[in-house]
């Protein structure tokens, strides 16, 4: 998935020939044939090839549409051994107890409606069945229980019943992400998989959290890294949830997401980097009911059949900065240096000097003799401040918060360069990135009683804002050190209420302002600007003024313009001198991308080829529009996204309309028609200026 160039084998299973995958349990594969009055369902073991046919299936109401998940209990060679199957529009359980000592397998439904709403206090629908330590299990249908569906077998009568088992954790969610649960156990192992996509691209994983219960203490655990281990979701069928616990090396760590029905793209989430990465999945037969992962990689859930430098940020160091210059390893001139003929104290002054904290540990780790060569320094705030600002451009840097290891990065969209900062304590835990501009970042914390801060990354400068309520979009109009300074947000989601909240300088509570908005209530508002002394922000896509005329009224314009529209459409708003941008991508993998221009004489947006000088820098709650700082750079828009292969940040030029990296030499290279072959960070990012003021 991750080599375009990997060849794809094919093989033939006769078995396979005109049915359905449905799912894989204990080594054997559930088919189906979907007839209108005559379902056929039948159990296939990929190593022996051996097939257990049922029964045909008859229901009541012959909706056959509406089974959508199943689950066989143990093997079928265990008498107790039951294929369970959930429907999606009536709370009831389809079974056949598969006891071959039986001379006729029967089918069964029963309604267990009464029985989850006992457990969950409301009505719903079993869903993600899964087998864990020999029992099943399943989700009610908000993804917040987990149930233990009991199934007991007398002589000829199988007793299922519903037992709570546990609620699962709840991840902080930024409010801009859907969100979807998933389970899955393995042998003693129950795992579970936050996945929650973007409420502008819904197909779009946005962040993915995955869980394991300790069993001793019941308790979730989030895990950092899978090693070996690997999943794959596929969303475009049944959501179903595969897992191989041990894989080659360099295949593992990864859970791989097959996107939805229509979707072009598997996402590709490395559990230890935190990104997400895209490969097409063009080759894969879209009218597969099931892609046969489990029977490719695993034989079941069971393990029956069996197929074939960690980043730490010392404590003494502040701040850390590192060029990634590529180096050619077959090179035979690197084999042999004279770098130690050089006296040690020259040679400790140039090191000091040209070299940051971690290419003098990096230098210091080579060999023994390197070691002796450069002694252990411990670099002061004064000196990490400084070569911070050495190794910083003008040019805005790609900010990313690593809450697990505590650290912040920065990329340089140019030369690739990579900084680090330790995060202050204030801002550990989960952040909502608002805004960026003039150096500064409006941060809010979501595992807190509505904390906000203004944050100087370059500085380390904290300003600590009064409690707000979670709001849609939030801006300000100055930095914080500025007398002019006032942040302003909107929102569209407090129930009964819709206020406009400000703060200035001078105060130290936030003003609130009632709007209305009539009959129409809005979706969210996103990208707030200030343009014309108005506040313009977009809704589902939809430009909306927001204007007031004295202290006590703010009044709401619901459309000035609509954007243009697409089964697939991102929309970025921003604010370019004298002129209002639209940035549209109208497609999953951002091969059609647009910039509008707002024409207020005739209230249209009018397709621009060109933004000249300028440069725009789009992120998820962010984007802005500036001037270049070197001709290199103008013309172009920058993504928060990276080449998979060496991590350059990835641009689309406007002039060639297609994606490009730069090399770390100011020139261009890669061309890619595409967001496939790239990756995303799940941590909050953004583009930020760099100021030390």
């Amino acid at each position: 998935m991750h080599d375009p160039l990997s060849r794809h084998h094919r093989c033939q299973f006769p078995e396979l020939f005109g049915r359905c995958i449905r799912g894989c349990f204990h080594g054997w594969v559930i088919l189906s044939s979907n007839h209108p009055h005559n379902v056929m369902w039948s159990l296939w073991n990929p190593v022996t090839s051996m097939t257990i046919r049922l029964p045909p299936l008859v229901l009541k109401d012959g909706d056959f549409e509406s089974i959508k998940q199943c689950c066989l209990s143990s093997p079928p060679s265990d008498p107790t051994s039951v294929l369970m199957l959930t429907r999606t529009k009536t709370p009831t359980i389809v079974f056949c107890r598969l006891d071959r000592k039986r001379k006729r397998l029967r089918w069964k439904e029963m309604t267990y409606a009464k029985q989850l709403r006992s457990i969950t206090g409301d009505d719903g629908f079993l869903h993600c069945l899964t087998c864990f330590n020999g029992k099943v299990y399943a989700l009610n249908s908000g993804g917040r229980i987990v149930i233990q569906v009991d199934i007991v077998v007398k002589d000829k009568e199988v007793v299922i019943s519903l037992l709570a088992f546990g609620k699962l954790p709840l991840p902080f969610n930024n409010g801009s992400f859907t969100m979807k649960s998933f389970l899955r156990g393995f042998c003693n192992d129950l795992f579970h998989i936050k996945l929650g996509f973007d409420e502008m691209a819904k197909t779009t994983p946005g962040v993915v959290y995955l869980y394991k219960l300790d069993v001793t203490n019941m308790i979730w655990e989030e895990m950092e890294d899978l090693k070996d281990a690997i999943f794959f979701l596929d969303l475009a069928h049944d959501c179903s949830v595969f897992y191989r616990d041990a894989i080659a090396h360099e295949l593992g760590g990864y859970i791989h997401i097959l996107g939805k029905v229509g979707s072009k793209v598997i996402y590709s989430y490395d559990v230890k980097d935190k990104t997400i990465s895209l490969s097409s999945k063009s080759y894969l037969e879209q009218s597969t009911r099931l892609s046969l992962w489990e029977c490719r990689l695993h034989g079941g859930d069971q393990g029956e059949i069996e197929c074939g430098t960690d980043f730490k940020l010392a404590d003494e160091i502040m701040e850390i900065p590192v060029r990634d210059d590529k180096v050619d390893i077959n090179d035979t001139r690197n084999e042999e240096t004279h770098i130690l003929n050089i006296p040690p104290d020259v040679l400790r002054t140039i090191l000091m000097e040209f070299c940051g904290c971690v290419e003098y540990l990096n230098f210091r780790a080579t060999c023994k003799q390197f070691q002796l060569a450069a002694p252990i320094i411990r670099w002061s705030e004064e000196t990490s401040l400084r070569r911070s600002q050495i190794y910083s451009l003008n040019s805005p840097w790609l900010l990313v918060f690593d809450k697990h290891q505590g650290i912040i990065t920065f990329t340089d969209p140019m030369f690739g360069d990579k900084y680090f900062i330790k995060t202050p304590q204030k801002l550990i835990g989960d952040l909502r990135i608002y805004c960026s501009r003039y150096g500064w970042l409006l941060l809010y914390k979501l595992n807190g009683p509505g904390e906000m801060f203004f944050f100087n990354p370059f500085t380390k400068d904290i300003h600590e804002l009064p409690n707000a309520p979670y709001l849609d979009s939030l801006f300000f109009l100055a930095p914080p050190t500025s007398p002019n300074c006032m942040v302003a947000g909107l929102s569209a989601s407090l129930p009964m209420n819709f206020f406009i909240y400000s703060l200035t300088s001078e105060s130290s509570s936030w003003a609130r302002y009632r709007m209305d908005f009539g009959d129409t209530t809005p979706h969210s508002f996103l990208f707030s600007t200030i343009f014309a002394t108005c506040t313009f922000a977009l809704n589902q896509g939809a430009l909306n003024l927001i204007s007031a005329n004295d202290e006590s009224n703010v009044f709401w314009n619901a459309v000035v313009a609509e954007a243009p529209r697409g089964s697939f459409a991102q929309y970025y708003l921003a604010n370019c001198d004298e002129h209002l941008l639209l940035v549209v991508m109208d497609d999953e993998l951002g091969e059609n991308v647009e910039v509008l221009e707002m024409k207020f004489s005739t209230q249209e947006w009018v397709k621009i080829d060109s933004i000249g000088r300028h440069m725009i820098c789009i992120s998820g709650t962010t984007c802005f529009c500036m001037e270049a700082k070197t001709p290199e750079m103008e013309n172009k828009i920058y993504f928060p996204r990276l080449d998979s292969k060496y991590g350059n940040i990835v641009f689309y030029s406007l002039e060639t309309r297609r994606y490009h990296t730069f090399n770390g030499r100011n020139i261009i290279q890669e061309c890619l028609k595409d967001f496939i072959g790239t990756k995303y960070h799940v941590y909050p990012h953004v583009w930020i200026q760099p100021s030390w003021s």
